[in-house]
């Protein structure tokens, strides 16, 4: 009898564990996101307006969300890119939907030359679905071997 009134309280904080209230993951600080901002976007590489002041200047090699509608809903964890065999160049951004529902997400890139000049037009519009709380990566590359920089962009859904 005492072994199973063991058993019995043991299941039953089990099971009162498992209704734990559990984050979910991941977790975004916009805050801190917010804060080291321009020293993430502090890169060697910047797209310069040739007109001082008249536009941003955007950091290259990078992740740029340019609609303001989802700016608090997902951060770009990381970016990055690889000479593919053939000379052309693969880029990727890993975004995290921070919120409790499900996102859409385009990308597109823009592929650069050495110079900054753009090497291709740039690619389509490619949809993402991201669900609540988790990370996806959006992905292209380029079609000219010349391409050494990029720019991503991200704008939501429609």
């Amino acid at each position: 009898m005492k072994i199973f009134t063991i058993a019995t309280a043991a299941l039953g904080l089990a099971v009162l564990s498992g209704c734990a209230n559990v984050e979910p993951r991941p977790q975004c600080d916009f805050y801190a996101y917010k804060r080291n901002f321009a020293l993430a976007e502090q890169g060697p590489q910047r797209l310069v307006p040739r007109v001082p002041g008249s536009i941003t200047e955007m950091p290259l090699n990078y992740a740029n969300v340019t609609d303001v509608g989802i700016t608090n809903k997902i951060l770009v964890q990381a970016t990055s890119a690889q000479r593919n065999p053939d000379g052309s160049v693969r880029a990727f951004a890993r975004l995290v939907n921070c919120t409790d529902h499900t996102l859409q997400v385009e990308g597109r890139a823009t592929f650069f030359n050495e110079g900054q000049i753009e090497s291709e037009p740039a690619t389509a519009w490619t949809r993402l679905i991201l669900s609540p709380h988790t990370y996806q990566s959006y992905a292209t590359h380029s079609t000219n071997p010349d391409a050494a920089l990029y720019l991503i962009e991200l704008r939501e859904g429609s």
